[in-house]
């Protein structure tokens, strides 16, 4: 068996320029397989007024309102789109509604969502369909159910969904799992270390050959490089010493009990976007390419492998 390569990324929380650099590599790196290691949803729902007297306007940095024409309009929703947030265009007193009503904000923001999931695998269709490349996309801790339905529902066939799946790809085989040890701010697939726990030990049953399986498994085991993250005081800000930032291990122990006691041949991980590093547990070689999505820059991992090992990895900058 030759080089067989993969392409990862994560973390693109709804950029709609980074997914579309994560679709181009096909052509540029050549991989044998991408995946999308989670967390697809953006963050942030953006208002764009309508004016009384024709136009628009919006506040770019959340004071400060810029005026738009209509030929202007298309250009800030891009901008929008690609660091990762939804628009929506609508009255003040109808922004004022639904600031006042939590539902109809959720539901809004969960249309919006779908509408921009439903054009990514437009794109997978188009552009990677055709040419039988396969696409490993898999949901993360900021991700609902929802999100993972629409993919396994509406997804062109060489989309391949591993949610608590192993599945054949390849020589290989793909252990997925989009679930997080619990964060402060109670994600919707955050779970407690022994509910994560449970949920790896279902999805461990279906491995084949452990030294053919590669982990795409979003949080990233606990105690190493991967999982670097700022502590964090009762308010969700950093704290620092004498202008230092504090940092600690946020990861999985599951996780890591995971790869001690399987020995898969790499684990392929995301969730924290400030731990760009490559790291070892037990000898298994483990990833994170990091993300910093609201650049629009595009972060990612080349991992070459051939037989039961990694020949190379290299992290890329799009």
């Amino acid at each position: 068996m030759g080089r067989f390569r993969v392409y990862f990324v994560s973390d693109l929380h709804g950029s709609e320029v980074s997914f579309r650099k994560f679709l181009n590599s096909a052509p540029v790196y050549e991989p044998d397989l991408l995946i999308y290691g989670g967390d697809i949803l953006g963050k942030t729902l953006v208002p764009i007024f309508h004016e009384e007297n024709g136009g628009y306007r919006w506040y770019p940095s959340g004071h400060g309102a810029h005026h738009l024409g209509d030929a202007e309009l298309p250009d800030v929703q891009k901008k929008i789109a690609d660091t990762g947030r939804y628009s929506l265009v609508t009255r003040p007193e109808e922004w004022a509604h639904l600031q006042g009503s939590p539902d109809q904000m959720e539901a809004t923001f969960a249309r919006l969502a779908k509408e921009r999931l439903r054009h990514w695998l437009g794109l997978v269709r188009e552009r990677l369909t055709p040419k039988k490349i396969p696409v490993v996309m898999n949901v993360g801790n900021d991700d609902t159910n929802d999100v993972l339905d629409l993919l396994r529902s509406e997804g062109p066939e060489n989309l391949l969904v591993p949610e608590g799946r192993v599945l054949s790809v390849g020589p290989y085989e793909i252990f997925g799992c989009g679930y997080a040890n619990m964060t402060p701010w109670h994600c919707p697939r955050d779970l407690e270390e022994p509910e994560l726990q449970k949920v790896l030990d279902r999805t461990r049953g279906q491995i084949g050959n452990p030294r053919r399986t590669i982990l795409d498994i979003h949080a990233p085991p606990f105690g190493t490089s991967l999982d670097i993250a700022p502590q964090l005081d009762a308010d969700f800000k950093p704290q620092t010493v004498s202008g230092q930032l504090l940092t600690h291990h946020v990861g999985s122990t599951s996780v890591r009990e995971l790869i001690e006691s399987v020995h898969p041949i790499a684990g392929l991980h995301g969730h924290i976007h400030e731990s760009k590093a490559v790291d070892t547990v037990a000898g298994v070689p483990v990833y994170n390419p990091g993300s910093v999505y609201f650049s629009g820059q595009l972060q990612g991992l080349l991992v070459d492998f051939e037989d039961d090992h990694v020949l190379s990895h290299l992290f890329v900058l799009g």
